[in-house]
């Protein structure tokens, strides 16, 4: 391995549950009606697309309602952001004694990312940090991963792609790139799918120390 490609959320910190219920904290934050049923909904649904609904139900701007809400996440990262597993900085440690050049790739703004990575004391174990609007591509595309390993100076047959969510595996094998799927529960209804493409498949990453 020359190459490691991470993403963030679900993969290196354990930050997917706070992005699904960003949808409740808007609505706590607005005083509007907490419907029950919806909470069960949320961790295994998009927050993004969950503010977008409730914009479009009570006449908000959709816009301005994500920024808010990416804003309750970056409070997260400053303040409350923990490692995915503890063997995290151990892994990290260990591929950067190898030479292994690492960047991170989110769908998150990468400066909130970067804020995470900052204090958790692991930001400097990667190259760069990265998000979907730096480049004009995202982790749906294949050419994404392209990009990065232009940037990282490596070739697909000698990198690895470290990762949660099933779109993003399937873009990165697309590219030719192998992959380490990292179990989250929010990913739970990809699961199976998951297993089948995944070269390794990991809940903790001491498995791989």
């Amino acid at each position: 391995m020359d190459a490691a490609i991470f993403d963030n959320d679900g993969t290196l910190l354990d930050t997917m549950p706070y992005w699904r219920y960003t949808p409740l904290e808007f609505l706590l934050a607005h005083q509007l009606p907490v419907d029950p049923e919806l909470l069960g909904k949320m961790y295994a649904s998009s927050s993004r697309k969950m503010i977008a609904g409730f914009c479009e139900r009570y006449g908000l701007d959709e816009e301005a309602a994500s920024r808010e809400a990416e804003s309750y996440m970056n409070r997260h990262y400053l303040h409350d952001a923990h490692f995915k597993t503890p063997a995290v900085p151990a892994f990290l440690a260990r591929m950067k004694e190898k030479g292994v050049k690492m960047c991170v790739a989110t769908a998150a703004p990468r400066e909130f990312a970067g804020n995470g990575l900052r204090r958790l004391g692991i930001l400097d174990c990667f190259e760069f940090v990265t998000d979907n609007q730096e480049c004009g591509l995202n982790k749906r595309q294949p050419e994404f991963f392209v990009h990065l390993l232009d940037r990282l100076g490596a070739t697909a047959d000698r990198a690895w792609v470290f990762e949660d969510a099933l779109y993003a595996m399937e873009s990165a094998k697309a590219a030719g790139l192998r992959v380490c799927a990292i179990e989250d529960g929010t990913q739970i209804s990809d699961r199976e799918e998951i297993r089948k493409i995944a070269d390794v498949y990991i809940q903790d990453y001491s498995e791989l120390l």
